[in-house]
């Protein structure tokens, strides 16, 4: 017969309490994210807008992925977009991908999602999200006024290999100005490919482009006291 100390059993006892407050935990944050609305697939990506030369945009069938799109160029960019209408002030998109092979060192984006906004006064935002080989992950600089780039994949990623991305809008924005600024997503690119438009021969799949939303922060209601 094994026996355990005090101190054992307390331990013992801790840790499926902490395993059933993390499932709790996940289990909340499903359950007040609303279902996610496909933007992108390959039964829908036929009426997106398609922007390219030497390449190939198609539908395909993945045995573990099922229906996905394949994309290849050999010059530029292969690129697809369209406009879409935010429903919800937290948005996250979510999105899969693989590449073929590619040099690790390359120093220019191979996938891209790029994501448009805009705020209630006009101005607009633009982020896009990029697999770049030579770069480390969650490397963000700034192209232009209000664009930016945020390296969500990089040199520890593999070629022929399926990577997810999730990605809070709202919180990547806010964290790339600096502040807290009320926009609404209104277009959505997803690419492959150089975008300084030289020939580079690049190929890849991509999986659905999914958005969901989380639900705003409760106010917190103030505290009466007494006098």
């Amino acid at each position: 017969m094994v026996s355990h100390s005090r101190k054992q059993r307390r331990k013992l006892h801790a840790i499926p309490a902490a395993v059933a407050l993390i499932i709790f935990a996940v289990m909340w944050l499903s359950s007040h994210r609303t279902s996610a609305d496909v933007l992108l697939s390959a039964g829908n990506f036929s009426a997106w807008e398609k922007d390219c030369r030497h390449c190939v945009i198609e539908p395909q069938y993945d045995v573990l992925k099922g229906e996905i799109i394949r994309l290849e160029t050999r010059m530029g960019e292969a690129l697809i977009s369209a406009p879409f209408e935010s429903e919800g002030l937290r948005p996250v998109l979510t999105w899969e991908w693989s590449a073929d092979e590619f040099s690790p060192d390359a120093d220019t984006s191979l996938f891209r999602v790029s994501v448009g906004f805009e705020a209630a006064g006009g101005e607009e935002y633009l982020i896009h999200y990029v697999w770049q080989p030579g770069a480390g992950k969650d490397t963000r600089s700034t192209l232009d006024t209000n664009e930016f780039v945020w390296t969500v994949a990089g040199k520890e990623q593999q070629a022929r290999r399926w990577y997810q991305v999730e990605r809070d809008l709202t919180l990547d924005l806010e964290v790339l100005t600096g502040e807290a600024i009320e926009v609404t997503p209104v277009g959505l690119t997803a690419g492959l490919g150089d975008p300084s438009g030289r020939k580079v021969k690049a190929g890849g799949y991509l999986g659905n482009i999914a958005i969901s939303y989380l639900p705003e922060p409760t106010p917190t209601e103030p505290v009466a006291t007494s006098d």
